[in-house]
């Protein structure tokens, strides 16, 4: 799902371009206002009193370590889709933000054919985890994004940019939503923080 991140970017940074006509959005944020001062506290007067050394106990005997159990190895479907995971993270933090509506449509284009390739790859991993409800969820679950995604396309490439705030909501649901299965399978390295996930 960090690939509805490069989504996320095309679909803000091009809503932002068009209502803002290209300004710095943080031209149009409201002014901060300055903290106020606030008074000195006065210093104590006399001498610091002076706390008691705590005494220490010269024979200290140390406790026998705890073995630690062996890890256990990680199965290989899991570590398969971490790394492609790993992948695409770095594949979608390559996406430029666009700055025309031309600009905006290639973008999406680029995710679209980004977001169908993991998740061709990521169900097909999770399929050999034998967890056949998981399995179940994750392609429900991308067959929802892949049809948001071509939402956002269509309505970008027809020019109805306000429908575009809308999508963006559905899709992080569906992005939080793909965030609590990978993290119950134990795929940390396909997952994000929830503070990722806002909007």
């Amino acid at each position: 799902m960090f690939r509805f991140f490069a989504v996320l970017l095309v679909i803000g940074a091009f809503v932002g371009a068009l209502y803002f006509s290209g300004n710095a959005l943080e031209a149009w944020e409201t002014p901060k206002e300055k903290p106020a001062a606030t008074p000195k506290l006065p210093k104590p007067k006399g001498k610091p009193k002076r706390r008691a050394q705590p005494v220490s106990n010269p024979v200290r005997h140390p406790k026998p370590a705890k073995k630690a159990a062996p890890a256990k190895p990680k199965p290989s479907w899991l570590v398969e889709l971490n790394t492609v995971c790993r992948r695409g993270k770095a594949e979608s933090a390559t996406f430029e933000r666009p700055s025309s509506p031309q600009g905006a449509v290639r973008a999406l284009k680029r995710a679209i054919r980004l977001n169908t390739r993991m998740n061709d790859r990521t169900a097909a991993l999770v399929d050999r985890s034998g967890n056949a409800a998981a399995a179940a969820q994750i392609r429900r679950l991308y067959h929802q994004d892949e049809a948001l995604l071509q939402r956002a396309l269509s309505a970008t490439e027809q020019g109805r940019y306000k429908q575009l705030p809308g999508v963006a909501r559905s899709l992080l649901t569906v992005a939080k939503a793909e965030n609590n299965v990978f993290a119950r399978l134990g795929a940390a390295d396909c997952t994000v923080s929830s503070a990722d996930l806002q909007l």
